[in-house]
């Protein structure tokens, strides 16, 4: 579980997380991230919260954000927010490391799926765009955080199935949900 100032890294996508809030310190109305991506960082693919909001502060660079099929490009100061149910991501469009902080409001347990996932990656078990690269894993993970993140693509109704029954089937054959990211 994450605590404050908690860092973690996903070498796969090039970015690292430090939490600054946690559900735990805001009785689970915030968590709150610093994102530091290096050059060439693509971000997590399109996807969609149905129950939060996200709010980008950058701090210092150039960030890509692909906020409901349009691109737009902040920088230093600048903030965007995004509602519940739209879809978007965010990648580092400068030529210098991005650091910007990300606000989900309520936290749910996105930061144990972010744990997780990271985890994941960190142990070598990731494909190329930094999830968990054995179906099993990674529908354990998504049971485990059920309908609180959706990509944009598949038909949310696979992505349900993908959930339900095969994370369902690969928790009773010992997949967690939650991979704590090992810290040593």
């Amino acid at each position: 579980m994450a605590k404050t100032n908690d860092i973690i890294e996903n070498p796969v996508t090039h970015e690292r997380i430090r939490f600054l809030t946690t559900s735990e310190d805001s009785d689970g109305e915030l968590l709150k991230i610093e994102f530091t991506c290096k050059v060439g960082a693509q971000g997590p693919p399109e996807h969609i919260h149905p129950h939060q909001s996200e709010t980008f502060e950058i701090i210092n660079g150039k960030a890509g954000i692909l906020l409901n099929g349009k691109e737009h490009f902040h920088t230093t100061g600048q903030k965007v927010i995004v509602p519940a149910n739209a879809p978007h991501r965010f990648w580092n469009a400068g030529d210098h490391e991005l650091l910007m902080t990300a606000e989900f409001k309520p936290a749910l347990r996105t930061e144990y799926f972010l744990e997780s996932v990271f985890s994941i990656a960190e142990q070598g078990k990731a494909n190329k765009t930094g999830t968990p690269g054995n179906i099993f894993q990674f529908g354990a993970i998504l049971n485990e955080y059920y309908g609180e993140t959706f990509i944009v693509g598949p038909p949310i109704i696979a992505q349900k199935f993908l959930a339900k029954v095969i994370g369902g089937f690969g928790k009773l054959i010992g997949y967690k949900g939650f991979v704590p990211y090992n810290r040593n």
